[in-house]
Formats: structure tokens, sequence, C-alpha cells
């Protein structure tokens, strides 16, 4: 490691070569301290952490470490909560945070080439100065970084119109885990040659190479944007407004249907508890028509429209309670597995009448009923971990029986969230033995030494025979 360390100071300079305990101390734990016991974090600390500013100095700190087999842990904005970044086998921790360039913004193909390290926020402030948008307003937008986006299937509110990052992805540039270079395909809008080897990278976290460089689709920026909200009694009732919205074929951005313990403490009237909001874009006289059409729907479906005031605060709500507050809150907790739509109350109802009884466990204030609406539909809530080993027992059990009744009802054991440590060994609820295979024999193609990310993602292979 000595050998390595120097030869990335010689690369790197020293002040982009971290290697003093001070420094690698928020390098150590993940956002999320579910993933480790209490009073554990502190304890798996990388060996290194290293900046590069662009594909050959990734290139280098690749092949460094492959020579020497050396666990090598690629990290984006760092705000996701599964254990992704996890220093668990120590190695080099490649921070991409200073590859924050705009490479190219191509206005009439509708495309742009970033680094992987600008955040989503960064990277929409440049569109606009071109009248484009990228629409990937995801909780995290304000650090979440276009790699880490898309190392963890990142999803945004604005799906039901312009989809995911996943979709937006026309060409990356990845350095596998032998420092080889890989162009997954040429800067086209739509191509029917090749393997979609792009694809290969969203949600791989890591495991399978680092993105050097992502070339996104990007829109038009609107002309017109607007929000319209309800308030209802519950969030059932609020959820039959948003289904009605989905059948009507009406052109919305996306929506989110939720439950608040009061929403007169958000400006809304008292005794109602339901929050429905659609958010639209488009051509001034399109948003008019589909706002006029949405205010039938809510007040037909015994809502209330929500002023001003009180839609500006909720709506803003967003970002500061997936990303920063959420981070902040130690022991507040969410699942969010997939839940195909008509099992959805049945869902609900098993989580919170039986599960999280038995264990002990409460949802957090506002937080026992939330969907995203749309293209994708993402069924979520919040609790709190209780405190203790004990606790952590419950939790950890608790948690197991969601995701075994998310797979039972047809859904996902991760709608958004990612795999890291923390839903690793849920993998086989949800895949084959076949399909486990089918993913081990990638992760081996691609990285023969394991030394891209080891341990997240998948499941340990067991031993031949054993499964």
């Amino acid at each position: 490691m000595q050998e390595v360390k120097g030869a990335l100071l010689s690369l790197l300079g020293e002040d982009r070569v971290f290697w003093r305990q001070a420094d690698l101390v928020p390098y150590t734990a993940d956002t999320d301290i579910s993933v480790i016991r209490s009073g554990e974090d502190q304890t798996h600390y990388p060996d290194l952490v290293v900046f590069p500013r662009d594909t050959r100095e990734v290139q280098e700190i690749v092949r460094l470490a492959a020579k020497r087999k050396i666990p090598l842990l690629p990290k984006g904005g760092g705000s996701n909560r599964t254990g992704m970044l996890l220093p668990t086998r120590g190695g080099i921790v490649v921070d991409t945070i200073k590859m924050d360039k705009v490479l190219e913004v191509s206005v009439p193909n509708l495309y742009v080439t970033v680094q992987p390290g600008i955040t989503l926020k960064a990277l929409e402030e440049e569109l606009q100065r071109h009248g484009l948008a990228l629409n990937q307003e995801q909780g995290s937008f304000k650090v979440a970084t276009v790699g880490g986006s898309i190392s963890t299937a990142g999803f945004g509110r604005k799906h039901q119109k312009y989809g995911t990052i996943s979709d937006r992805i026309m060409s990356l540039e990845v350095v596998l885990a032998d420092g080889s270079v890989l162009r997954t395909g040429p800067k086209v809008l739509y191509t029917s040659t090749g393997y979609r080897l792009s694809q290969l990278f969203v949600g791989a976290e890591g495991t399978l190479g680092i993105i050097t460089e992502a070339t996104l689709r990007v829109e038009p920026a609107p002309e017109a944007e607007e929000v319209v909200m309800g308030f209802f009694d519950d969030f059932w009732a609020a959820f039959e407004a948003a289904k009605k919205t989905m059948a009507s074929g009406v052109g919305f951005v996306g929506s989110e249907v939720y439950e608040l313990d009061d929403a007169s403490e958000y400006g809304g009237p008292k005794g109602r508890r339901g929050v429905f909001y659609v958010s639209l874009e488009g051509t001034k006289g399109e948003v008019e028509a589909q706002r006029a059409f949405m205010t039938t729907i809510i007040r037909d479906s015994g809502g209330q429209l929500a002023e001003d005031e009180p839609l500006g605060r909720l709506y803003g709500k967003y970002t500061i309670q997936w990303c920063g507050l959420r981070a902040a809150i130690g022991l507040e907790e969410d699942f969010l597995p997939y839940i195909p739509m008509g099992r959805v109350k049945e869902f609900y109802e098993r989580v919170w009448n039986d599960i999280m009884p038995r264990h002990g466990i409460s949802p957090s204030p506002d937080g026992k009923f939330s969907m995203d609406i749309g293209r994708y539909k993402m069924a979520y809530g919040k609790f709190m971990i209780p405190e203790g080993d004990r606790g952590l027992r419950d939790y950890t059990e608790a948690y197991r029986e969601i995701l075994e009744l998310a797979v039972e009802l047809g859904g996902s054991v991760a709608g958004c969230t990612g795999i890291g440590l923390k839903h690793r060994d849920a993998m086989a609820l949800e895949y084959s033995d076949v399909a486990l295979e089918t993913m081990w024999a990638l992760k081996k193609a691609f990285d023969p030494d394991n030394i891209m990310n080891p341990g997240k993602k998948l499941p340990e292979r067991p031993t031949p025979g054993a499964r």
C-alpha cells in the first residue's frame, strides 16, 4: 500500500490523495446507521481516498489497484443509505467529485456530455443557459452526482413525462477493472446496433466499473410550469383522485400522494390529512388546459384545492425530506420496495397493522403513507428504529418481513434505494438461481478479481452444491 500511495501522490499530488486517519473518518460510515450495529461506525476505514480529474487518472488508479488486487469504491454524492460506500474490505475510495465538467452541449441533437461528478442541480443550472433541461429532480437533487445517480438507478419526481436517468442515457464511458476504457455506444438518440451495454451499469453500484463520462438526452425547457394540489380526508381518498388522474390520460409530469398528521400545520384545511399534487409542464396553453382539467378531478373527488402558500411549502418539502433531513435524523428509516398498484392497500394494511406492531415499531410523523404516481409507482413509508441492540434486532426482523411481503405481492425489494449491503441478501427472495448465476457470471466477466466495490449488490456466491 505504501508503494501505491507513493505512485498516487506522484500521479495526483498531495492535495488529491488522503491517507491520514483524520481525513479518512468521513469515509468510514454510510449515512444509514441501520447497516451497521450501533457503536460500530468508524470501524471500516479505507486505506486511501483519491480525487481524479479525468479518465486518464482513473485509468492509472485502476491499473495500480488491479495489479495488487486492491478494492476500489467509486463514490458520487454519497447520499445513499444502503451501505453502498462502506469500505468493509478497506481499499481505495475513488471520489469523483472533482470530475465535474460539462464537456459538450449539443442543442440541435438534444444531448449533453458530462463527467460523472457534476451534481444534478449544477447540471440543470448549466442546461438552463442553453434553454434545455435534464429533468432528473430526485430527492438528493442538490448533492447527487450524475455518476452516482446512474450507478444507483436514481428516481426523479418528473418521471411520468421524462422517465428516470436510465431512460436518459445515450452513451457511457467506463473504466473497467483491468484499466481498459469502454465506450458503450455512439452519441445518438436511438440505435438498434449492438447490445445495450449502458444499461449494465445502471444500478450496478460501482461493481462493474467506474463511470467517467455520460452522454444524456435532454429536452427543451418548458414554456410554462404549474403545480396543482388538493387536500383530502385521508390518504386513500387522495389515492382515488390519483388513480382517476392516471386513467384520464392527462399529460402530467410527476405526482405524489401522501398523508399528513395535520394538514393545517402546513396551511391546509383543518381535519384534512390526504395530499395529492400533480406537476405540469409544457406550452402555456397546454398547461392552462391541464390545470383546469386537474382542478375538476380534485374537486369531483372530494378534494379542496390548495392555495399558493401551502402549495409552495409542501412541494418544496420534497428535497429537504428526502436528502438533508433524512440523513440528519439517524434513527428514522424508510421502506421503499416496489409494489404493484393493485396490491398497495393490502401492502400498507399488513405493514402497519401486523408487521410493525409485532416488532414494536411506530411510523414517523407524517410518514405512514406515501406514494409516487406516474410511469413508475413507488409506495413508501417512514418509521423510527427503536434504540439499543434489541431495537436493532426488531428493526432487522421487521424490515426482512416487509421485503418478503413485497416479493409475495409480486413486487421488488428495492424500488429506488439501491442494494448495497442492506438489501444484498434479499436479492435471493426476488431472483431465481439462474438469474443470480447470470449476475455472478457478469460480475466475474467484468471484474475477475472482484476489486470493484466488493461485497455489495450481489449476495455472496455459495460454494458449489450449497444452493
